[in-house]
């Protein structure tokens, strides 16, 4: 099996770098196992749209989430995957990696990728109103926690669940906007201002945070949690049932779960997918429309 291994030798500050050497060496031991590193944002698109063309039979995202987003966008091909995904959990939050159950240690990882078995895992589809779209694999926020994601690209000094955590006391303190949106989730309508629209296709997100617990890869479903206007000590104490996945009775959420998902906003909205910007404030984007790609994908588990 020949397999193409996307590094990004910025994940986890560094360690993907540090790593580049341990896993050519493992990866020998196995097959064929080449390794391509990131030179520039966006470089695991490229490097991933070329795989299937050179004859690969898997392409291992080597990094964090952010590193996972691109090569699964690289990858398809109208809404299905061209190759089969690996991913190997060298980055900071790892919140795909968790969800299937794969944070292991390197050399069981790179064991896992020639000798583990397939499992087919729905995708999700974001369009904004100017046609712009993109795929996402773990999960997707408009509002508050595209904001957080925001300001984890200026934290230097922490990594992990740290940083996640350091940005979201930031945003709490610094940040509080509650748009007045209007959702169709299916055929139900709902119009409210909110703080934050998360979705999940994966039950954690941010490092720690179990946004949508009960997320599942095998339902055709994006899971969603809705945030009502909440005051700052409000949002500070949610914030341990949110590690716990305990928020989902709040008073303050509402939690969904549905195929397709419009949003509509007065004013414009930022978007994180897999902790990666899809559009910031400066983009304008008013209007969005969210749509499950059932088993779009396969991944090496």
């Amino acid at each position: 099996m020949r397999v193409k291994l996307i590094i990004n030798a910025r994940s986890g500050t560094g360690r993907g770098r540090e790593q580049t050497e341990m896993v050519n060496d493992l990866g020998r031991r196995y097959g064929e196992l080449d390794i391509y590193p990131t030179l520039h944002p966006g470089h695991a698109v490229e490097l991933a749209a070329a795989a299937a063309g050179e004859g690969y039979d898997l392409v291992v995202a080597a990094g964090g989430d952010g590193t996972v987003h691109e090569v699964v966008n690289g990858l398809m091909d109208g809404d299905r995957a061209t190759l089969p995904l690996g991913i190997l959990p060298i980055g900071s939050g790892n919140d795909t990696a968790f969800g299937l159950g794969i944070l292991d240690e390197p050399e069981t990882a790179i064991k896992r990728l020639f000798n583990g078995s397939l499992r087919s895992l729905d995708l999700a589809r974001i369009t904004d109103e100017r046609g712009n779209s993109k795929v996402f694999i773990n999960n997707l926020g408009i509002g508050f926690d595209a904001i957080v994601v925001m300001r984890t690209q200026t934290i230097t000094r922490l990594s992990g669940f740290a940083m996640y955590f350091a940005a979201v006391l930031q945003t709490i303190l610094f940040y509080y906007q509650i748009p007045y949106l209007e959702i169709a989730f299916d055929d139900e309508r709902v119009n409210q201002r909110s703080l934050f629209l998360y979705g999940g296709l994966g039950p954690r997100g941010g490092g720690g945070f179990l946004m949508t617990p009960d997320a599942r890869w095998d339902d055709a479903l994006i899971d969603t949690c809705l945030v009502n206007p909440v005051g700052r000590l409000t949002m500070l104490n949610m914030l341990t049932k949110v590690m716990k996945g305990t928020h989902v009775t709040s008073r303050h959420v509402t939690m969904r779960q549905n195929g397709q998902i419009t949003v509509k906003s007065n004013t414009p909205m930022p978007i994180q997918l897999d902790g990666e910007m899809f559009a910031y404030p400066r983009d304008d984007v008013h209007q969005v429309s969210i749509v499950t790609l059932p088993a779009a994908i396969q991944v090496m588990v």
